[in-house]
């Protein structure tokens, strides 16, 4: 009898133990998540304010600024260093001075000292220049969605990279700003891979378009892509097969149109002149050629 109190006691005890480390484990557990959501929170809130603190001096053109935001070792998709991505906005910025820039904030993911930022970002300007010696203003609109890859240094958030995965941007001069054009291509081929861009313009009677489809590839300074001009049939679509780049670089799939329009003058007169003139550019992402991806012809597998 004394040995069964005894045993009582002793498991009696155990399980008070176990209650009370598995209460403390408890405990502890729900400080870690608690804790560990008070940092995600605090986190996020850094990520929105850094953000907020971009958008600020992007549309001030503030380069001065807007460059500490930016880890030195920062690099994107297109293979663009800190130093080129700067230049690559100082020239934008000289020829569009009044661009402005919206960024909307999809989601956030932080992993420790990282953190990746889903966005769509808009861009909006207007450019002057001459056609048929007369001054004509142009419009830039750019669209875009990507991640940002952030880099946490010394408690503090900056920008060390970025992943574009589509951006279709226009740049429109007089009549062409009021008209529906199009260019379809995929986002993403294989190096080398031969793919089908199209482009569609809604015309007006007395309207007549020369256009061309051609692509160029992600460098800088950027190159112009020199492709003779042809007309636009009834159908209103222009397309082309084009074969990607084998440099393992991201290219652009562009778009050129020059629009002209009948205007008559007397019984049987009329003037041809130039109405407007476009250039439309999507991203086409290239994957590059993968060499080392063996796959073995098991030749006894397939004959079972």
């Amino acid at each position: 009898m004394r040995k069964f109190i005894i045993t009582l006691i002793l498991i009696s005890s155990l399980i008070l133990v176990t209650s009370q480390q598995s209460q403390a484990s408890l405990i502890s557990d729900r400080s870690y998540r608690l804790e560990q959501r008070r940092e995600n929170k605090e986190n996020i809130k850094q990520i929105k304010d850094l953000f907020k603190v971009h958008n600020k001096y992007a549309n001030l053109h503030d380069i001065k600024n807007l460059k500490p935001l930016y880890a030195d070792s920062y690099i994107n998709n297109d293979g663009y260093n800190k130093e080129v991505y700067f230049k690559s906005i100082e020239s934008t910025w000289e020829a569009c001075n009044d661009l402005t820039y919206t960024t909307k904030i999809i989601s956030i993911e932080v992993n420790g000292d990282y953190a990746s930022v889903n966005v769509e970002e808009t861009a909006n300007g207007t450019i002057l220049e001459s056609l048929e010696f007369m001054p004509v203003s142009g419009e830039i609109h750019s669209k875009s969605r990507g991640i940002y890859h952030l880099k946490r240094i010394n408690s503090k958030w900056y920008i060390a990279g970025e992943t574009a995965i589509s951006d279709e941007s226009s740049l429109l001069y007089g009549d062409a700003r009021f008209m529906n054009i199009e260019i379809q291509a995929p986002a993403q081929v294989s190096s080398g891979e031969t793919y089908t861009t199209t482009l569609k313009v809604d015309t007006e009677p007395g309207m007549f378009i020369l256009g061309s489809i051609d692509h160029d590839m992600m460098t800088y300074p950027a190159s112009t892509p020199k492709t003779e001009l042809r007309a636009i049939t009834q159908s209103q679509t222009l397309e082309r097969l084009i074969q990607a780049n084998t440099n393992n670089l991201n290219e652009y799939t562009i778009a050129s149109l020059a629009i002209s329009k009948v205007k008559p003058i007397g019984d049987d007169n009329f003037k041809v002149y130039m109405a407007g003139l476009a250039c439309i550019m999507k991203r086409v992402n290239v994957v590059p050629q993968n060499n080392y991806i063996k796959l073995e012809d098991n030749k006894e597998e397939s004959h079972k």
